[in-house]
């Protein structure tokens, strides 16, 4: 095992106004020709591929509460640039839910000419 690997968690959380981004280290528990085994300081255990490393992970499956969030893992000498693409990426995902939200709205305002009406009727057997 090489020691001298220093891994990093970096995430980006936008709650409301606010964008926080975290940086922590995760230590080393054991390497493989294709993953690192890594824990945190509240005992969570990982298993982070290599090839995965770098690569910004969407934590969001459904936008809520104003809430949406990403990360990724990395050595020391990315954090920087991985801080910039993990707000980069935030960005673009919020500019995503925005144009979807303005669609929706199209849709309401236009409801009398393209809207749909389903009625639907109780079946007595």
């Amino acid at each position: 095992m090489n020691n001298s690997i220093r891994l990093f968690k970096v995430s980006g959380i936008v709650h409301k106004d606010q964008l926080v981004v975290c940086v922590k280290e995760w230590k080393l528990l054991k390497e493989t020709g294709r993953y690192y085994e890594i824990k945190s300081e509240d005992a969570n255990v990982k298993r982070v591929y290599k090839e995965k490393l770098g690569v910004i992970q969407d934590d969001t499956k459904a936008y809520a509460n104003g809430l949406i969030s990403n990360h990724t893992f990395c050595a020391l000498e990315d954090i920087e640039t991985m801080k910039s693409l993990i707000i980069t990426e935030l960005d673009s995902k919020i500019s995503s839910y925005l144009q979807d939200l303005l669609l929706n709205r199209k849709a309401l305002e236009s409801s009398d000419e393209n809207s749909i009406s389903l009625h639907i009727t109780e079946l007595n057997r």
